[in-house]
């Protein structure tokens, strides 16, 4: 009986010492990264499309897209590299498409996508793409005049009528410089 009262009272004694050592060595754990990196400076940007490795990564702030898609591995032999300015400065918690130069059913990649550029096409060339029609078509060019050029192809969410919807469907088939 006195040999059960001692093993008790051990076994008390080191989960006492247990469950008071572990959360000091978790609490240590937890905050050591904050306690050790300044993340004030960092954003979070993903970047999907044409790139050797799509996600979500943590820059500096003040990043450029050519960082981000250095980060992402590098745009792949498919990106369209008229479809983003690469000095562009990448703004917190966005998700950027790099679009394609060829189609992905297209096996031998030997055609190109047929695009029109939305910083420069007159309302006819606009309305070519699928998704544009003459109201938002005068909507790009009106927003266009009042705000400069487009730098993101998701920059054309903030015209009136262009939603994510419409911008899944046109994102392929609109380019911003040449």
């Amino acid at each position: 009986m006195i040999k059960i009262i001692i093993g008790v009272c051990i076994a008390t004694i080191i989960g006492i010492c247990a469950f008071t050592f572990i959360p000091q060595v978790v609490n240590s754990q937890t905050n050591a990264p904050t306690t050790l990196v300044d993340d004030t400076n960092r954003i979070t940007i993903g970047i999907s499309g044409e790139v050797v490795k799509p996600g979500n990564y943590i820059l500096e702030e003040g990043s450029t897209m050519a960082d981000l898609i250095e980060k992402a591995g590098g745009a792949n032999s498919n990106a369209d590299t008229r479809c983003y300015f690469a000095e562009n400065i990448v703004e917190k918690n966005m998700e950027y498409y790099i679009a394609p130069k060829y189609d992905a059913t297209d096996v031998c990649g030997e055609n190109a996508i047929s695009k029109v550029n939305i910083n420069v096409a007159d309302k006819t060339e606009l309305m070519t793409v699928s998704g544009f029609g003459d109201t938002v078509s005068s909507a790009l060019i009106q927003y266009r005049n009042d705000n400069g050029i487009f730098y993101t192809l998701e920059s054309i969410m903030n015209v009136s009528g262009i939603g994510n919807a419409t911008f899944a469907k046109v994102k392929n088939y609109i380019y911003l410089h040449d």
